[in-house]
Protein backbone atom coordinates (compact mmCIF):
# COMPACT_ATOMS: atom_id res chain seq x y z
CA UNK A 1 0.00 0.00 0.00
CA UNK A 2 1.14 3.52 -0.81
CA UNK A 3 0.11 6.78 0.75
CA UNK A 4 -0.52 9.73 -1.56
CA UNK A 5 -1.03 13.42 -0.92
CA UNK A 6 -0.51 16.79 -2.53
CA UNK A 7 0.62 20.18 -1.30
CA UNK A 8 0.73 23.68 -2.73
CA UNK A 9 3.27 25.95 -1.10
CA UNK A 10 6.38 25.46 1.02
CA UNK A 11 4.38 25.77 4.25
CA UNK A 12 2.13 22.87 3.27
CA UNK A 13 5.21 21.07 1.99
CA UNK A 14 6.60 21.00 5.52
CA UNK A 15 3.46 19.20 6.71
CA UNK A 16 3.74 16.84 3.74
CA UNK A 17 7.30 15.95 4.73
CA UNK A 18 6.07 15.08 8.22
CA UNK A 19 3.44 12.85 6.64
CA UNK A 20 6.14 11.13 4.60
CA UNK A 21 8.30 10.64 7.71
CA UNK A 22 5.37 9.15 9.62
CA UNK A 23 4.71 6.72 6.74
CA UNK A 24 8.37 5.66 6.72
CA UNK A 25 8.14 4.91 10.44
CA UNK A 26 5.67 2.16 9.46
CA UNK A 27 7.69 1.09 6.41
CA UNK A 28 5.20 2.50 3.89
CA UNK A 29 5.90 4.51 0.78
CA UNK A 30 4.43 7.99 0.48
CA UNK A 31 4.11 9.90 -2.79
CA UNK A 32 3.83 13.67 -2.46
CA UNK A 33 2.72 15.71 -5.45
CA UNK A 34 3.29 19.44 -5.59
CA UNK A 35 0.32 21.17 -7.16
CA UNK A 36 0.77 24.88 -7.80
CA UNK A 37 -2.11 25.13 -10.23
CA UNK A 38 -3.97 28.45 -10.11
CA UNK A 39 -7.65 28.30 -9.38
CA UNK A 40 -7.94 28.95 -5.71
CA UNK A 41 -9.70 26.84 -3.11
CA UNK A 42 -12.26 25.42 -5.53
CA UNK A 43 -9.59 23.85 -7.74
CA UNK A 44 -7.63 22.64 -4.70
CA UNK A 45 -10.80 20.91 -3.58
CA UNK A 46 -10.67 18.78 -6.75
CA UNK A 47 -7.18 17.42 -6.28
CA UNK A 48 -8.02 14.14 -4.50
CA UNK A 49 -9.20 12.46 -7.68
CA UNK A 50 -6.25 13.76 -9.68
CA UNK A 51 -3.80 12.56 -7.02
CA UNK A 52 -5.45 9.14 -6.69
CA UNK A 53 -5.56 8.52 -10.45
CA UNK A 54 -1.97 9.65 -10.86
CA UNK A 55 -0.67 7.45 -8.05
CA UNK A 56 -2.66 4.40 -9.24
CA UNK A 57 -1.27 4.84 -12.76
CA UNK A 58 2.32 5.28 -11.55
CA UNK A 59 2.17 2.22 -9.27
CA UNK A 60 0.13 -0.54 -10.93
CA UNK A 61 -0.92 -3.23 -8.51
CA UNK A 62 -0.42 -1.10 -5.40
CA UNK A 63 -3.36 0.09 -3.33
CA UNK A 64 -3.46 3.78 -2.41
CA UNK A 65 -4.50 5.70 0.69
CA UNK A 66 -5.07 9.39 0.05
CA UNK A 67 -4.63 11.61 3.09
CA UNK A 68 -4.30 15.35 3.39
CA UNK A 69 -0.74 16.64 3.63
CA UNK A 70 -1.33 17.81 7.20
CA UNK A 71 -2.10 14.28 8.43
CA UNK A 72 0.28 11.89 10.16
CA UNK A 73 0.21 8.20 10.93
CA UNK A 74 0.61 7.46 14.63
CA UNK A 75 -0.17 3.75 14.58
CA UNK A 76 0.04 1.01 11.99
CA UNK A 77 -3.14 1.09 9.83
CA UNK A 78 -3.99 -2.57 10.44
CA UNK A 79 -7.32 -2.45 8.62
CA UNK A 80 -5.62 -1.32 5.42
CA UNK A 81 -2.65 -3.65 5.62
CA UNK A 82 -4.26 -6.81 6.97
CA UNK A 83 -7.84 -6.89 5.67
CA UNK A 84 -8.49 -7.44 1.97
CA UNK A 85 -12.28 -7.86 1.83
CA UNK A 86 -13.10 -4.32 0.63
CA UNK A 87 -12.20 -2.10 -2.31
CA UNK A 88 -12.98 1.39 -1.01
CA UNK A 89 -12.33 2.66 2.50
CA UNK A 90 -13.73 5.91 3.88
CA UNK A 91 -14.76 7.47 7.17
CA UNK A 92 -18.20 9.00 7.48
CA UNK A 93 -20.00 10.44 10.44
CA UNK A 94 -22.89 8.18 11.42
CA UNK A 95 -25.12 11.14 12.28
CA UNK A 96 -24.64 13.26 9.18
CA UNK A 97 -23.23 10.63 6.79
CA UNK A 98 -20.67 13.27 5.75
CA UNK A 99 -17.42 11.78 4.46
CA UNK A 100 -14.18 13.13 5.89
CA UNK A 101 -10.59 12.10 6.33
CA UNK A 102 -8.70 9.59 4.23
CA UNK A 103 -9.86 7.75 1.10
CA UNK A 104 -8.50 4.27 0.42
CA UNK A 105 -8.78 2.55 -2.96
CA UNK A 106 -7.65 -0.82 -4.22
CA UNK A 107 -5.71 -0.58 -7.45
CA UNK A 108 -8.10 -2.53 -9.64
CA UNK A 109 -9.93 -2.04 -12.94
CA UNK A 110 -13.21 -1.99 -10.97
CA UNK A 111 -12.19 1.00 -8.84
CA UNK A 112 -10.76 3.32 -11.51
CA UNK A 113 -14.17 3.92 -13.22
CA UNK A 114 -15.59 5.01 -9.86
CA UNK A 115 -12.78 7.55 -9.40
CA UNK A 116 -13.32 8.84 -12.95
CA UNK A 117 -17.05 9.24 -12.32
CA UNK A 118 -16.23 11.04 -9.06
CA UNK A 119 -13.91 13.37 -10.98
CA UNK A 120 -16.58 14.04 -13.63
CA UNK A 121 -19.09 14.86 -10.89
CA UNK A 122 -16.57 17.29 -9.36
CA UNK A 123 -16.45 19.17 -12.66
CA UNK A 124 -20.21 18.99 -13.24
CA UNK A 125 -21.09 20.20 -9.72
CA UNK A 126 -18.25 22.47 -8.57
CA UNK A 127 -20.48 24.01 -5.91
CA UNK A 128 -20.32 20.70 -3.99
CA UNK A 129 -17.24 19.71 -2.05
CA UNK A 130 -15.20 16.89 -3.49
CA UNK A 131 -16.23 14.60 -0.64
CA UNK A 132 -19.93 15.43 -1.15
CA UNK A 133 -19.52 14.35 -4.75
CA UNK A 134 -17.81 11.14 -3.65
CA UNK A 135 -20.77 10.43 -1.39
CA UNK A 136 -23.08 10.83 -4.39
CA UNK A 137 -21.03 8.42 -6.49
CA UNK A 138 -20.85 5.82 -3.73
CA UNK A 139 -24.61 5.93 -3.21
CA UNK A 140 -25.30 5.04 -6.85
CA UNK A 141 -25.84 1.41 -7.79
CA UNK A 142 -23.76 -0.16 -10.50
CA UNK A 143 -20.19 -0.41 -9.27
CA UNK A 144 -20.72 -3.40 -6.99
CA UNK A 145 -17.74 -2.50 -4.83
CA UNK A 146 -17.29 -3.40 -1.18
CA UNK A 147 -17.02 -0.20 0.87
CA UNK A 148 -15.47 -0.21 4.34
CA UNK A 149 -16.30 2.45 6.90
CA UNK A 150 -13.16 3.33 8.81
CA UNK A 151 -13.38 3.85 12.55
CA UNK A 152 -13.05 7.42 13.75
CA UNK A 153 -9.43 6.70 14.66
CA UNK A 154 -8.57 6.88 10.94
CA UNK A 155 -9.97 10.42 10.61
CA UNK A 156 -8.96 11.73 14.02
CA UNK A 157 -9.12 15.42 14.86
CA UNK A 158 -8.13 15.74 18.50
CA UNK A 159 -10.23 18.80 19.37
CA UNK A 160 -13.32 17.27 17.72
CA UNK A 161 -13.17 13.62 18.71
CA UNK A 162 -11.44 13.27 22.10
CA UNK A 163 -14.43 14.26 24.23
CA UNK A 164 -16.62 11.60 22.57
CA UNK A 165 -13.92 8.94 22.46
CA UNK A 166 -11.69 9.46 25.53
CA UNK A 167 -9.99 6.03 25.32
CA UNK A 168 -9.36 6.03 21.56
CA UNK A 169 -5.90 5.37 20.18
CA UNK A 170 -5.87 7.29 16.87
CA UNK A 171 -4.23 5.81 13.79
CA UNK A 172 -4.24 8.88 11.54
CA UNK A 173 -4.21 12.37 13.04
CA UNK A 174 -5.46 15.29 10.97
CA UNK A 175 -4.00 18.57 12.15
CA UNK A 176 -5.50 21.18 9.84
CA UNK A 177 -9.24 21.20 9.55
CA UNK A 178 -11.32 24.12 8.35
CA UNK A 179 -8.30 26.40 8.58
CA UNK A 180 -7.56 25.57 12.23
CA UNK A 181 -4.31 23.96 13.24
CA UNK A 182 -3.61 22.10 16.40
CA UNK A 183 -0.39 22.74 18.28
CA UNK A 184 0.29 19.04 18.88
CA UNK A 185 2.40 17.74 16.04
CA UNK A 186 4.64 14.78 16.55
CA UNK A 187 6.07 11.87 14.66
CA UNK A 188 5.83 8.41 16.19
CA UNK A 189 9.14 6.92 17.23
Amino acid sequence: MRIASFYGDAFEGQFALRLKDSARAFEMECDLYQETKPGGLRERGRMRTKTLLRCLAEHPGEDVLFVEADAQLHRRPDILLDEKDFEIGIYYDTGTLAISGPVFVRNSPRVVPLIREWRALNHAFPENSELENLSQVLSRPGFGLEIRRFPVTYAWVERVHRASHPQARPVIYHYQTNGHRTRRIGIPQ
